[in-house]
Order: structure tokens, then C-alpha cells, then sequence
């Protein structure tokens, strides 16, 4: 008999063959999708057809060669905003959002503030800083088309208004005004492209042009904020994440751009994981 709790069990066991760390959670994840409802809601007894219980271990067998969750499910939460994600764009993380929690409280305090967010990918950032600022004119630019598709998918579901562009990075900055942004902030790809194909399975599923940079990881750093410092307004701030293992390097970057170095945000970890300096 296909009663839920056996199916939960054998989705258990693949899940677990793969060190994972929450089988439970992501057995549950795949339940509702596939069933349209919690194992609570179900219960244990609840029967499962055959072919609903041959695609929860087909997606859990997926899951264990490493695929990704975000991309099985096609969604994410980033803060309370329900992004959908897939293929061809980065997964977003935790470390983003204490980046864009300390950006918060900086935005804020501007009156009707222009926000630029470089490689925006799903939009997480662009879109977070819209919803808990709403006074703030976002743009968020991206320069794959599959992520820009996400990008768009994502500004027309949540219903924010944020100006997308598709763009690039290296070539965009020629085309803004000096002084026309209060805040720059970006999330670029950060991983020395050294390290490619070196990292944990579920990494290789993602884009590497959102994940491996140039000049041991310090391409996008350098670019930004040298050539967008013109058209940040006098006062404004730029803002990064970055690698746990970078903070020495991008402070001795910003400090020979002449920023004024304003906050470093700490992960849970202790780790040095963003930075917000100022234009002055």
C-alpha cells in the first residue's frame, strides 16, 4: 500500500544517502508540491496514487545527485517575498538578505532615494529594498536574458515596481548621469574563477557567469567602484556582498577609491560577508 508515511520514508532514505542535512524538510517541500498539500494537512494514512508516489522518488533521486531544491520546487522565499527561480538564474541565500537588512536602515533615512542594484539576477535585492522602502526608486539591472526573464517574472508576480534593464554592467555605467543614484548596491559574482568545478555539487547546477569572477574573484569590485562612483551623489553609498574570505581585499579597494568605510555586515557565522561606504 502507497500510505503517505511508507512514501515518506523511502523519500527519507534517498534524501539521506546524499549527507543531507534536512531530508525531513525537503521531503515535505516535495510532498506539497506533488500533492498540493502538507503531510500534516494529508496525514500518514492519506494514500498516495502511483504515479504521484513514482514522481516524489524521481524528484528526490534529482535531488540527490545534487540538483537543486529552489530549482525542483521553482520558487524561493527572500525575506517574505516568494521569488520564482529556475535554471539560468543564482538561488538566492541568507547572506543577501543580512546584506540587504543592513541596507534598510541607510535607505530609510534618504528622502525618495534612487537605488541601482548591478547584476540583479531574480530580482531579490531590487525587490526587497522596494518592498520594506517603498519610498525608493529601484532599478535593477541584469545582463543574461534567461535571468532577466526571472527578473521580470518576479517584478510582475510581486507586484513591485521596480524598473528592470537588460543590461551590462561593463558597458552600462557610460549611459548614467553623474550624481544620479543615493545608493549602488550589488551582489556580483564573486568566486575566483580559479575555484570552477572545484565546489559542491549543487553549485555546478548554477549559472557560473552569476557565481565565477575574473582577477581571483575581484573583477566586478574593481570596475564598480571605480566607475560608477560618478554617478553616485555626493554622500550616497555603495554597497556589496562578497565572499567570506574577501573583506581584507575589498577594504583596501574602497579605502584607495577614497570611500569612507560607514558599516561591515557580519554574518551569523562571524564572517565579514558586506560592506556599506560612502561617497564623499
Amino acid at each position: 500500500m502507497n500510505s503517505l508515511k511508507n512514501v515518506y520514508k523511502s523519500m527519507k532514505d534517498i534524501l539521506s544517502q546524499n549527507k543531507n542535512r534536512s531530508p525531513e524538510f525537503e521531503a515535505n517541500q516535495l510532498i506539497e508540491l506533488v500533492l498540493g498539500k502538507s503531510r500534516l494537512n494529508l496525514g500518514w494514512n492519506y494514500q498516495v496514487d502511483e504515479q504521484y508516489r513514482l514522481k516524489l522518488l524521481e524528484l528526490c533521486n534529482k535531488r540527490k545527485q545534487g540538483y537543486p531544491l529552489q530549482y525542483i520546487l521553482g520558487s524561493w522565499q527572500f525575506f517574505d517575498i516568494n521569488l520564482e527561480i529556475g535554471e539560468g538564474v543564482l538561488i538566492p541565500r541568507g547572506d543577501t538578505e543580512d546584506v540587504c537588512s543592513a541596507a534598510f536602515d541607510y535607505i530609510d533615512n534618504l528622502v525618495y532615494p534612487n537605488v541601482l542594484d548591478l547584476c540583479s539576477g531574480s530580482g531579490a535585492i531590487a525587490l526587497a529594498i522596494k518592498k520594506y522602502c517603498p519610498e525608493a526608486t529601484v532599478v535593477a539591472v541584469e545582463k543574461y536574458p534567461k535571468a532577466y526573464e526571472y527578473l521580470l517574472k518576479n517584478i510582475k508576480n510581486t507586484g513591485l515596481a521596480v524598473m528592470p534593464i537588460l543590461g551590462d554592467v561593463f558597458d552600462y555605467d557610460y549611459k548614467i548621469e553623474d550624481e544620479t543614484f543615493d545608493v549602488i548596491i550589488s551582489n556580483p559574482p564573486y568566486i575566483n574563477k580559479n575555484l570552477e568545478g572545484k565546489l559542491q555539487k549543487e553549485v555546478s547546477f548554477e549559472p557560473s557567469t552569476a557565481l565565477f569572477a575574473d582577477d581571483e574573484g575581484m573583477k566586478f569590485y574593481k570596475f564598480i567602484s571605480h566607475y560608477y562612483k560618478s554617478a553616485i551623489k555626493e554622500g550616497g553609498y555603495l554597497i556589496f556582498e562578497y565572499g567570506y574570505d574577501q573583506a581584507e581585499k575589498i577594504r583596501n579597494l574602497l579605502f584607495d577609491e577614497e570611500y569612507k568605510i560607514v558599516k561591515e555586515i557580519v554574518d551569523t557565522s562571524g564572517n565579514s560577508r558586506g560592506i556599506i561606504v560612502q561617497k564623499v
